[in-house]
């Protein structure tokens, strides 16, 4: 290179410095944000313990209905009702009342901190009832920072011994015999979660016409059936929180409509046609759905045949599908004679 002549700076490694800036940002941002999070879940313990925590409400809700938190059997749920459910009611009536704001206002006004508390809750209620943070003599709960990494929380020990099994339970959470031992922030959410739920576990299956399909199909099911709830819009809400919350509920809505119309294309791929109409039977003879219809449309969904050259109803109110067999549902349908029975 000649003298007084300016090299020119490579475009690419600008960007690629500003990137690696970036990411170094980001890095540091998300350790700093796991840390105060385990922090949040250690000053919330600590603010219950010196009485910041108004459980009255939420202790007498219908889908609580104890008369102490510890009493509570968070494994056995009320019908209808999901775990999620009573971690909301905790977060609203319980940590956000606590710290002196509204549900209403958090959700309209700054989401972000009530994402922060309800994805802190379990673990705030799993710690209030079980009291497993330990401290050292100068009450700090955490870790000291290892190269690149967040702080964890120490765990008291001998808090295995509330599991089922408590050798599985150390080999989750303390396979190295540390005392205390620390805990990553998403290994405390499951060990919360474990702590009150207990720990799903599988029969081992020697069922040989039970399929690896099936038993994913079941716990999609009970996934289903234990975890999963609309969100509910409350009329005594402000007008943007009940907006924001029906936006929600009709994503959630949507979603399950695909849900369920993926599920029916598998059976129509497949050609299970004589359980898509078992499917239609379903829907058809649920008393709510067949008084909706009823009070909001002329018209009905219902099975016709063909008496004499003119259509007539068929009476399905007789067939109960959790008793009636295929054979039942097949004369009461008139299915064709002579013609071979379709999947």
């Amino acid at each position: 290179m000649k003298k007084n002549e300016v090299k020119t700076i490579d475009q690419k490694d600008l960007l690629i410095a500003s990137i690696d800036k970036d990411l170094s940002d980001f890095v540091s941002g998300k350790i700093k944000g796991i840390t105060l999070t385990l922090g949040l879940v250690n000053k919330l313990t600590k603010l219950f313990k010196i009485g910041g925590f108004n459980l009255n409400t939420f202790l007498v809700d219908k889908i609580i209905n104890s008369n102490d938190l510890k009493n509570i059997d968070w494994k056995k749920l009320p019908e209808n009702v999901t775990h999620n459910d009573r971690l909301r009611l905790f977060l609203n009536l319980v940590i956000i009342p606590a710290l002196k704001y509204t549900t209403d206002d958090l959700k309209k006004n700054d989401p972000f901190r009530f994402e922060a508390l309800r994805d802190i809750t379990e673990a705030v209620i799993a710690s209030v009832v079980n009291d497993f943070i330990a401290y050292d003599e100068n009450e700090n709960c955490f870790t000291d920072p290892v190269g690149n990494q967040p702080r964890q929380l120490n765990i008291k020990k001998s808090k295995l011994n509330l599991f089922g099994s408590v050798e599985e339970a150390k080999a989750r959470y303390n396979a190295k015999g540390l005392s205390p031992f620390p805990l990553s922030f998403e290994k405390l959410k499951s060990f919360s979660n474990e702590l009150l739920l207990g720990r799903s576990s599988r029969v081992v299956n020697t069922d040989p016409t039970i399929s690896k399909t099936n038993e994913k199909l079941q716990d999609l099911k009970k996934e289903i059936n234990s975890n999963i709830s609309f969100t509910q819009v409350d009329p005594k809400a402000t007008e943007a929180v009940k907006k924001l919350d029906q936006v929600k509920k009709d994503n959630e809505v949507t979603e399950t409509f695909r849900l369920v119309c993926s599920l029916i294309d598998k059976l129509i791929v497949n050609a299970e046609f004589t359980t898509i109409q078992k499917l239609a039977l379903y829907i058809m003879n649920n008393k709510h759905y067949a008084d909706w219809q009823k009070t909001n449309y002329e018209t009905a969904l219902n099975f016709t045949s063909n008496f004499g050259g003119q259509p007539r109803l068929v009476d399905t109110k007789d067939i109960d599908l959790t008793e009636s067999t295929d054979n039942l549902i097949a004369v009461t349908l008139k299915e064709k004679r002579g013609i071979r029975k379709s999947k």
